[in-house]
């Protein structure tokens, strides 16, 4: 359910106790006085209990990952094992990001803050309530004979100096929650942009591999050149020892290779049976090219 927030209601007009009786007026200053207090304080003090669960809970988890962040390494650094070294290291960086996530957290939502905030002010709501209280007993007690008419403005000024201190005391604290409040939209924003530009950097990287990776993939040519001593013979090629094609001519090729070394190999009859092998490196997307002398 949701909570209602805070609201007091404003003491009557003066005018609404000049002609009532002191017996009549007086308490019900008194009781409106209190009543105000009351509200408002216990409004404070509910709300309190939400915010320093929350502040107590985020500080223990953000404790307990800050020993694991600290001792996982230490253990790492004592295994022997590759995997559990790096098992142990990463779940204590882990750790850390959460724990650094969570004071993020208490941060943005004024878990802790707010705790603070409203003990300051409540507490202070109960020394200005525990000083009307006095105020109005003292005046009482010196009175020396029966309240009168004159008795009422005095102590209707003293419960509306209560009311107005009660008052200031929740716009203060209102204050500062809109301030805390703006400070923690900025810090969210600040933090999805830097985390948006640290993932538009990541994907930048990882396209900028996938294209190196797929270019260093592309597939390129091999141009055998061929010098005869007169005029072309019928010769064979292969490339890594796979299936011979006959050639004649002095220029011959192959394409869709794929990019790194191959071993040419080129076989002729005539006039002397004799094979000759060259290595050629292709590179990615591109041409190599080689050339064969028969004797």
């Amino acid at each position: 359910m949701k909570k209602a927030d805070v609201k007091i209601e404003k003491l009557s007009p003066w005018d609404e106790y000049a002609d009532a009786s002191p017996d009549k007026a007086l308490p019900e200053i008194y009781e409106h006085a209190k009543e105000t207090s009351s509200v408002a304080r216990e409004w404070y003090w509910k709300s309190i209990k939400a915010k320093r669960t929350m502040s107590m809970a985020i500080r223990l988890l953000s404790f307990l990952l800050l020993i694991c962040g600290a001792v996982l390494p230490i253990l790492a650094a004592l295994s022997s094992d590759v995997s559990t070294r790096l098992c142990f290291t990463q779940f204590g960086v882990a750790a850390l990001a959460v724990a650094g996530l969570l004071q993020a957290a208490d941060k943005v939502f004024g878990w802790s803050s707010g705790w603070l905030r409203y003990m300051t002010t409540v507490t202070a709501m109960e020394a200005t309530t525990r000083e009307f209280e006095l105020g109005w007993a003292d005046y009482m007690i010196n009175k020396a004979g029966p309240m009168g008419d004159d008795d009422k403005r005095p102590l209707f000024e003293l419960a509306k100096r209560l009311e107005d201190d009660i008052r200031k005391l929740q716009s203060d604290e209102t204050e500062k929650w809109c301030a805390e409040f703006n400070s923690s939209l900025a810090l969210l924003n600040d933090l999805i942009r830097s985390q948006r530009e640290s993932a538009e950097r990541t994907a930048e990287a990882a396209r900028s591999a996938a294209a190196a990776r797929e270019k260093g993939q592309q597939h390129g040519g091999i141009e055998l050149a061929i010098v005869h001593k007169g005029a072309p013979i019928p010769v064979k090629v292969s490339i890594d020892g796979s299936v011979e094609e006959s050639f004649t001519g002095t220029v011959w090729s192959k394409v869709q290779v794929p990019p790194g070394l191959h071993t040419v190999q080129v076989t002729s009859d005539a006039p002397a049976e004799q094979t000759i092998q060259r290595i050629a490196e292709v590179p990615a997307g591109g041409i190599a090219r080689v050339e064969v002398k028969l004797g």
